[in-house]
């Protein structure tokens, strides 16, 4: 196992730089020396195997004495040059394997679904005090450098994802990136945000209006989204299949015309990393589960324009789901714009 998610998730082990590996019944940890303090502090009942040379020189080592006809590895985590490295240390047969243990993070149990929650109050608090103090020529960097520090000051460890702050015309970019432009009264702003706490990551989306009254038109096609996210909410519950929740909130937005700007899918599973299973799209082949954690994020996209995006996180239940978001959806008004 060489996925930086997959190895935490069954290890614990909260640094950068290792690889687990799994032999029947015995397992050894692999690190550099940077971690190794750390490793010995965070492991339990599993060997350790140092190495100032690389990891793949720790892996030989472990396997020194063993009669191994292959090893399997996580091809989505193993460059070319990794695999290289990996075929020269150990001559096995070398197979790349199915995901396993992606397929058992999809289900939270109640610790996770705990900090995934507890993540996500510190971003919603964060996003309130930043918006509250919002004024005329900050740019959307300072914002999203704002928003960091509102996280860390409540105990986040870092954020989950690159901020998004896009204001006016700029918000019609679905993964609009904070820029130097400043923001202007009279526009929309949209802010995509998250951070990690205890490993576990948190996603939100909120719309704002800076001063005075908002363009009808604007207004009218963020009811249209949050009636998108409201269809989609209803779908969702264990054994729906996650087309359906797609389709929840496309023929919403399809029946008053605006099937075309919406250039994603609904949703994407959230755990240790930001976009896991399930896949939530029109082309996805997922069944919900219960214990899953995911996003509705339906989204207006009109080039030259604006765009709208809300987005909430839902954990699916024995029985339907539970919205883990606690904000309104409603657009945000920012007074202090004249």
């Amino acid at each position: 196992m060489t996925g930086p998610a997959n190895v935490r998730y069954l290890t614990g082990f909260t640094g950068t730089n290792g690889w687990l590996l799994l032999c029947g019944q015995q397992a050894a940890f692999l690190t550099d020396r940077r971690y190794e303090e750390q490793a010995a502090d965070e492991l339990r009942d599993i060997s350790v195997v140092v190495s100032s040379t690389g990891l793949h020189d720790a892996l030989a080592r472990a396997v020194e004495g063993r009669d191994l006809e292959r090893l399997d590895f996580e091809p989505d985590h193993v460059t070319v040059t990794l695999k290289e490295k990996l075929e020269a240390a150990v001559e096995v047969e070398w197979v790349a394997a199915a995901a396993p243990v992606e397929t058992q993070r999809r289900r939270k149990d109640a610790e996770e679904i705990e900090a995934i929650r507890a993540a996500l109050v510190v971003t919603e608090a964060a996003l309130q005090e930043v918006a509250n103090a919002l004024a005329p020529g900050q740019t959307e960097v300072e914002v999203a450098a704002d928003l960091e520090r509102a996280c860390r000051r409540r105990g986040a460890e870092g954020m989950a994802f690159e901020t998004i702050v896009a204001a006016g015309r700029r918000s019609a970019l679905p993964h609009g990136v904070a820029s130097a432009r400043r923001l202007e009264a009279g526009e929309p702003v949209m802010i995509d945000m998250g951070c990690k706490l205890d490993g576990y990551c948190s996603d939100l989306t909120r719309m704002m209006w800076c001063g005075g009254a908002p363009d009808p038109r604007w207004l009218e096609v963020h009811d249209l989204v949050d009636r998108a996210r409201a269809a989609a909410l209803l779908m969702v519950g264990p054994g729906v299949a996650a087309v359906d929740v797609d389709a929840a909130a496309r023929a919403v937005l399809d029946e008053a015309g605006y099937a075309d700007a919406f250039t994603h899918g609904i949703g994407h599973g959230v755990g240790l990393e930001i976009h896991e299973a399930p896949k939530v799209s029109s082309r996805s082949a997922d069944q919900l589960e219960a214990g899953m954690v995911l996003t509705v994020e339906p989204g207006v996209y009109l080039e030259g324009e604006f765009g709208i995006r809300i987005e909430d996180l839902v954990w699916v239940t024995d029985d339907g789901c539970e919205r883990l978001t606690t904000l309104s959806p409603r657009p945000v008004m920012l007074r202090r714009f004249a």
